[in-house]
């Protein structure tokens, strides 16, 4: 059966692709990254989860989520705290809402509802059980409690992926800080190098949410190694190549210790334009020209062509 993935069904348009597809039988991946409408965001990834299923029962729908790894920055139990806090708000706000129906416990005190907007009844909104789970990995955090600082900042609910490091915490609900630590080595595009954290973030959600069905839908690593003159223009990234294989390496440990891992997407087959860092920064497995559009297989592409090949790091 041929499969397609689809993202954005919670558009009309991908809603009608969906459809196309399912009634030519393929089997059809769905992913979900919903706008903010009228309604709260987990509660728009609801109502997308169910136009799908209604488009077609045989769908199968899971939404992809931006996760780090969180460790405190001491064993003291505020810190642990704080870095369970960053778990919930920027790991699994959205995913909680989803499986369970409710937020997770982001914030020092009581969640404020009302300035989120919550509504009775909103829960049978939230609650759209995912038959699978996708997240991005690519480095981890460590995290501080900012609880008995000063809050310096406004009194805005500052929502999920937002991270600083400012006194009082990145907002004065959550009230932690987080940083990317410098132990390991870092990429060119400035993340530190820690595979261990793809195995500590899959068999976490693993554990919360009942050894889900995964797909880790976006790793990688930035590197700038270009085309070498004196080897014919072959560009040697073996840097690329060991990131890669730590990572894959922790994700087959997770494996074997029982997360149901269906899926790893590398980020990404072509060097490309990265968001607010646009040509600065090369993740791709193959070189881009962005003079030419000219491309060339980096020494990583290919070692990543026969590791999907042979399903085996040593090659």
């Amino acid at each position: 059966m041929k499969t397609i993935l689809i993202t954005g069904c919670s558009s009309g348009f991908g809603l009608e692709t969906a459809k196309y597809f399912l009634d030519r039988d393929w089997h059809v991946v769905a992913t979900m990254r919903t706008p903010r409408e009228d309604v709260l965001p987990p509660s728009g990834q609801g109502k997308a989860h169910r136009a799908v299923k209604a488009a077609s029962p045989k769908a199968t729908v899971g939404s992809a989520y931006e996760m780090a790894p969180a460790y405190p920055k001491t064993d003291s139990d505020d810190d642990r705290a704080a870095a369970a806090r960053y778990h919930a708000m920027n790991n699994v706000f959205f995913l909680e809402a989803a499986m369970h129906g409710r937020y997770p416990k982001a914030f020092v005190g009581d969640l404020p509802y009302e300035l989120m907007g919550f509504r009775a009844g909103d829960e049978k909104l939230l609650h759209a059980p995912l038959d699978w789970v996708g997240f991005h990995y690519y480095t981890r955090r460590i995290v501080s409690d900012a609880s008995k600082e000063q809050f310096l900042g406004g009194g805005k609910f500052s929502g999920t992926e937002i991270e600083t490091n400012s006194p009082g915490g990145r907002d004065p609900y959550t009230r932690f800080c987080s940083a990317m630590p410098t132990e390991g080595p870092l990429t060119d595009a400035g993340l530190e190098v820690w595979p261990r954290g793809m195995y500590d973030l899959v068999t976490q959600i693993s554990r919360e949410y009942n050894h889900p069905i995964i797909e880790i839908t976006e790793s990688g690593c930035g590197y700038l190694d270009g085309p070498d003159d004196e080897q014919n223009g072959r560009i040697p990234d073996d840097r690329r190549i060991q990131w890669y294989r730590g990572v894959l390496a922790e994700l087959a440990r997770a494996i074997a210790d029982g997360a149901q891992v269906r899926a790893f997407h590398a980020w990404t087959l072509l060097d490309n334009f990265q968001w607010a860092e646009g040509y600065t920064e090369r993740y791709g497995l193959i070189y881009t020209d962005f003079r030419n559009q000219k491309r060339t297989i980096k020494d990583s592409g290919l070692w990543y062509g026969r590791v999907a090949a042979s399903n085996r790091l040593d090659v």
